[in-house]
């Protein structure tokens, strides 16, 4: 049987590079305090869940002949939906600036970062994902490396630094395979994100 090009294409798709789920990635424009940090990466924060609370249910009655008057009388108990609490992002991004076709970390990154390292100093068993993303300039090969090179700076920071043990930061290099924004040569783009481990 013979695939229409069009069919082939649709093949295709599964194999293309996916966005970034954007409500998965809180994106941070500010930097952070401590505390403000801690409670987007400690695992131990408090999860929002849902639930139904029944109100003005009384307890069993003894079985009686009701008249069908009594019985329209007796007020129905009144159900509560909670609303579904919107899930906590999963992952923290950052736009930590870099010079230009570079893994140099400039100056203006380093206090989201030193605000890092001191969330990971008091948090011991805290273990971060550290990923590297960039926008569409470039080929694909040039800013897989690229980006994991940015990462593994990063990295580097917090372990010269903040003496955090290079083990409990994972470097991975996406290259511009998950963009954040339906252009993928927009800024928010060129980001790291954060991400808790183990």
């Amino acid at each position: 049987m013979r695939i229409k090009p069009f069919a082939a294409l649709l093949l295709a798709i599964p194999a293309l590079p996916g966005f970034a789920r954007a409500d998965d990635v809180l994106m941070l424009d500010h930097t952070p305090s401590v505390d403000e940090l801690r409670s987007y990466l400690t695992p131990e924060r408090p999860r929002r869940t849902r639930g139904i609370e029944i109100v003005g249910q009384a307890a069993p009655q003894p079985a009686m002949a009701a008249t069908p008057a009594a019985a329209i009388s007796q007020p129905a108990p009144e159900v509560k939906s909670a609303e579904p609490a919107a899930a906590a992002p999963t992952t923290i991004g950052y736009r930590v600036p870099f010079a230009y076709n570079s893994a140099e970390l400039l100056p203006e990154g380093r206090p989201f970062l030193d605000q890092l390292g001191q969330v990971m100093q008091s948090e011991p068993a805290l273990a971060l994902a550290v990923e590297g993303h960039t926008d569409a300039h470039g080929g694909d090969a040039y800013n897989m490396t690229l980006s994991q090179r940015r990462a593994k700076a990063v990295q580097g920071y917090l372990s010269s630094v903040w003496h955090i043990a290079p083990a409990r930061l994972t470097v991975i290099g996406k290259g511009k395979t998950e963009p954040l924004s339906a252009d993928p040569f927009a800024a928010e783009n060129r980001r790291v994100q954060f991400r808790p481990v183990g």
